[in-house]
């Protein structure tokens, strides 16, 4: 029997945007299958552009000794199919996800009759990347070699017509698949720098690999804002697109710190680098303020630290060993080929990279939404928080803190009160004018 929460009964149409429809079901490994969906309290998925796979984790008051039943060890497979219609234009939709037990971080019996217990879960390749080995030499772009590793895993790799620079050849000593895809990002950059991320999604369990000047690019989903009255009459489509794209809560980190952007390499970096086959050594300098980098926002945003801004005549037209990067690499390596080590282009790109990941977390804000499945990490949404002592429907916007911004992880979390998002959001400037 699946629990909902305003679902029609018939159509599967939502009267609320926290409405949903679970089903749940545990397999053993000596093939006992249960439907545990009333036995579930709570069901909380977290996806990231840091995380390879998804996690689940389902809390469990178990009064019919489900745990003896089953003989819970780690030997599960959990299924669950969520129902849910988006927004009123679309029909409802069915997602269905298999997950592994990781472990079981808490168990308790709080009364003698009923015990209580949060069960952890990773998708399927998670599980097995975490095991499996690999051995082999992989050679050709960083974007072939990722593709062929998730191949070998069982799962196709959303590439979105994706570029990286340079080829390489690698030979792994003996990592497992999820250390080796994670060493391999590391060095897999865009012809301007731009880091790249594998991750995983709830919205179609797809397997993505993204740049961040794709993600950045990318149009909005939605524009969702901060209030706290309501218009529409209730129980209406116009009520359910209002509740839909409404900000519930926020609370936000400011990284506005001179100290630790500049040390972190955000505006200028000096890069060393020493040639063992030529033994040349050069250094090369990035000052952020001369290159104008794309950013999440576009022409409607500028660096934090402003350029005019000086200490005694210290500023950013004078500075050049703020943050430090050291490379060595081998011009002759691949010289027989006709094609370029992927290594030869990091002196030219890895403050680049180390400058797009620093400036990510100078406005960070955690808000809460009604339950979407759209609301991916790596997509862009638009915010709008109305200024300080102004309410919300007069059109006037804070512009310091609204604009666009990236959704880098998403926390769904599906209980008795209805499906809600949680969302990290950040932007990586910041509106002057």
């Amino acid at each position: 029997m699946a629990k909902q929460i305003g679902i029609h009964i018939t159509d599967g149409t939502t009267i609320t945007p926290e409405s949903y429809r679970l089903t749940i079901n545990i397999y053993s490994a000596n093939g006992k299958e249960r439907d545990i969906t009333q036995l579930v309290t709570s069901m909380v998925i977290y996806e990231s552009i840091f995380q390879q796979s998804l996690i689940a984790e389902f809390e469990i008051a178990d009064a019919v000794a489900l745990f003896e039943d089953l003989n819970i060890t780690g030997n599960e497979k959990i299924s669950s199919i969520i129902t849910k219609q988006m927004d009123k234009s679309s029909p409802p939709i069915s997602i269905q996800t298999d997950w592994y037990v990781l472990d079981i971080p808490l168990f308790s019996r709080p009364k003698p009759d009923i015990q209580a217990y949060k069960i952890r879960c990773i998708t399927p390749l998670g599980l097995v990347s975490k095991f499996r080995r690999i051995s082999h030499v992989v050679s050709g772009t960083a974007i072939e070699i990722l593709t062929s590793l998730y191949d070998q895993l069982g799962s196709n790799l959303e590439k979105y017509d994706e570029v990286s620079v340079g080829v390489m050849k690698y030979i792994p000593n003996r990592l497992t698949y999820s250390d080796a895809i994670s060493t391999i990002l590391k060095k897999t950059v865009s012809p301007n720098g731009a880091p790249f991320f594998a991750y995983q999604t709830l919205e179609d369990s797809s397997y993505r690999l993204r740049s961040y000047n794709d993600m950045i690019l990318s149009d909005e989903l939605d524009t969702y804002s901060h209030g706290y009255f309501y218009k529409a009459e209730a129980q209406s489509e116009e009520s359910f697109e209002e509740k839909r794209l409404r900000i519930l809560e926020v609370s936000s980190r400011l990284g506005f710190s001179p100290y630790a952007s500049m040390k972190n390499g955000s505006y200028i970096t000096r890069t060393h680098c020493l040639d063992w086959s030529t033994k040349e050594y050069k250094t090369i300098d990035y000052n952020a303020f001369d290159t104008n980098p794309q950013m999440i926002d576009g022409k409607n945003s500028e660096l934090v630290w402003n350029s005019n801004f000086d200490i005694s005549g210290v500023g950013p037209n004078n500075l050049k060993e703020v943050h430090n990067i050291y490379i060595s690499n081998n011009s002759y390596a691949m010289l027989e080929t006709d094609q370029y080590n992927i290594h030869q282009y990091s002196p030219y790109t890895a403050a680049t990279k180390d400058s797009i990941y620093s400036n990510l977390e100078q406005m960070e804000h955690t808000i809460r939404l009604h339950g979407d499945v759209r609301l991916s990490s790596g997509t862009i949404i638009n915010l709008n928080f109305p200024q300080i002592g102004m309410v919300e429907d007069n059109g006037k916007s804070d512009e310091f803190i609204s604009g666009r911004y990236l959704i880098v992880s998403t926390t769904h979390t599906f209980n008795n009160s209805g499906y809600f998002v949680q969302l990290k959001v950040r932007r990586d400037s910041v509106h002057k004018r």
